[in-house]
Formats: C-alpha cells, structure tokens, sequence
C-alpha cells in the first residue's frame, strides 16, 4: 500500500509478463495473497470433506455416491472437481492451510468461523477412522497375524507422494 510498494509490485508485473498475459497477472496486498492462497486450499479440502460426509449417507440410504457426484457435478455451480468419495485427503498443503486459518480466525476473534474450518479437518478425520473401522470389520475384527495389501497409497493420483496420505490411518 506504499509507493515504493506499488512500484516493485509493478516491476514483478513486468518480469512476469514476459511468460504471462498481463490480464492474467493478479496483483494484491499481502493479506489478500496469503488468505488467497489458504482459502484455495481449503475450499478444495472442503470439497472432498462434503462428498465423503455424503458417502456416509449414501451408504446408510441405500444411494450410490457415485451417482451422486455425477449429478452434482453437472450443476454449472458446483462442477465436477473433487467430488470423488476416498478414504481423505491427504498431502502436506491442504490440512496445514486449513489450519493456519483455523489460527488466524482465532487471532481475530472469529470462533466460530474457526470451528467451521476445524469441522472440515474434524471430518476428514473421521473419515479416515471409518474407513479403517470397517476394513478392521470385514476382517473379523482383527488384523492380527493377516497380510494386508494397499493399492494407491500415494495422496494424489499418478504420483509417488505419500506425504500426509489418508491411506497410512489404514496401515
């Protein structure tokens, strides 16, 4: 909000331009850029969270959840990213942002905006747990002395990156 900070936001701007349609060069103040960032992150978190909390309904209703997300996904509003059912997110960047702004609305005295955020961790989590208890189930309750393989252990599809995975709750 400076002079001086107009002006080296200015000289990225140019620097970027080489590579990049100024139009689609976003320029912001610091707040905005880190909260921008964050809530990204967390919307799409968000996302998988609500799918998963319907998959659970689904199963008890009787509704695929596939089915589901297709319909869903061809309202123009909603899309179809990140509506697929699984175990969770994982990876190092969704659950860490939600939380750094759990923080922040907590520094600001927005509780109950923090609680909201929290909720999408909380439900990733038991998400995860579920998935485990009903695999431990179809086991006879018991896991012990049985050979158990894992397919698609990495947090994201055609990658090796297991950092964070929901799939290490199942191991």
């Amino acid at each position: 909000t400076t002079t001086e900070g107009f002006a080296a936001a200015n000289v990225l701007v140019d620097v970027y331009a080489n590579w990049v349609p100024r139009e689609r060069i976003l320029t912001t103040n610091l707040w905005s850029s880190e909260l921008s960032k964050l809530v990204a992150n967390a919307m799409l978190a968000q996302r998988v969270s609500s799918i998963n909390s319907i998959s659970q309904l689904c199963e008890k209703t009787g509704a695929d959840v596939a089915e589901v997300s297709r319909a869903i996904g061809k309202d123009s509003r909603i899309g179809p990213k990140f509506l697929g059912a699984s175990v969770g997110f994982g990876g190092s960047c969704f659950q860490k942002d939600i939380l750094n702004l759990v923080y922040i609305c907590e520094s600001e005295g927005l509780h109950e905006v923090a609680k909201y955020w929290q909720q999408v961790v909380d439900m990733n989590e038991h998400q995860k747990s579920t998935f485990a208890r009903r695999i431990i189930s179809s086991l006879f309750n018991t896991v012990t002395g049985k050979k158990i393989a894992v397919f698609g252990f990495a947090f994201k599809k055609d990658t090796g990156d297991v950092r964070e995975t929901s799939a290490m709750t199942v191991c």
